[in-house]
């Protein structure tokens, strides 16, 4: 985690709720998924937390749970307790943070619950920035076993899977029940020349219109991320379900 302070400033761009709800306002984001997101600490925590916020402001948030897959029976147990108990309608998972790729047989119960919940999962792909283990862990590609052995399971897949973005293409061209969202990302980035981004750019806007997602990360200003969204070269029908519809169909879900 310290390595993320270092490389993105983290200290720097944390905010509280009211701060948070002010700059959602300032981007017009009128509703945003808060997941947690486990890398170190108690994740029942966080857990906690998140659904005490979105209790707070149910108009503004839907929330996410997070658990670490290496824990076995604890975390699925974790999960069963955010959805039937507090109430939360996803589970991220950091299969880097877990020392597993995604297609690790640990992760395959808990895959296994969000599917009979009917959930999503979102799986944190592309590039980590710690320095104690390999990239390697974000391959989109190993989500593609996962795909195969749960079918109808809703994925989506966290960073669009940098600098591996063709996979992640494939993979969602491959599985209707795939999604490629685009957070942590300046979206200008992804219009850039030779960025890495040009197979999502292409298919985005016509053969995986609904399966693409906005978001946002602390580490890019929400109003910046909308702004350079908004400006992508994208058809009008398209650029509103990248803002918004694709992920209010795949929330209606659960």
């Amino acid at each position: 985690m310290m390595r993320y302070v270092d490389v993105f400033d983290l200290e720097a761009v944390s905010y509280t709720l009211d701060q948070l709800l002010g700059l959602l306002d300032e981007a017009a984001i009128g509703r945003a998924v808060m997941q947690a997101e486990w890398s170190q600490g108690d994740y029942r925590e966080e857990n906690d937390q998140v659904a005490q916020i979105v209790r707070a402001h149910e108009d503004r948030f839907v929330g996410f749970a997070s658990v670490n897959a290496a824990d076995g029976m604890k975390a699925i147990t974790e999960l069963r307790r955010s959805v039937e108990t507090l109430g939360l309608r996803g589970l991220n998972v950091q299969p880097f943070a877990s020392n597993l790729y995604a297609n690790d047989k640990k992760f395959y119960p808990l895959y296994l619950k969000c599917l009979e919940y009917g959930i999503p999962v979102t799986i944190h792909t592309g590039i980590n920035y710690s320095n104690d283990r390999t990239i390697d862990f974000g391959r989109p590609i190993y989500v593609d076993e996962v795909a195969c052995d749960f079918p109808g399971l809703k994925i989506v897949l966290n960073h669009g899977g940098w600098p591996w973005v063709n996979e992640s293409v494939a993979i969602a061209r491959k599985h209707k029940s795939v999604f490629i969202e685009i957070g942590g990302i300046a979206p200008k980035y992804i219009a850039a020349e030779n960025a890495g981004w040009d197979m999502l750019l292409r298919f985005a806007n016509n053969l995986l219109q609904d399966q693409i997602l906005f978001a946002t990360d602390s580490m890019v200003p929400f109003k910046r991320a909308v702004t350079e969204a908004k400006a992508l070269p994208l058809k009008p029908e398209v650029l509103a379900k990248l803002m918004g519809g694709n992920a209010e169909k795949l929330l209606q879900a659960t």
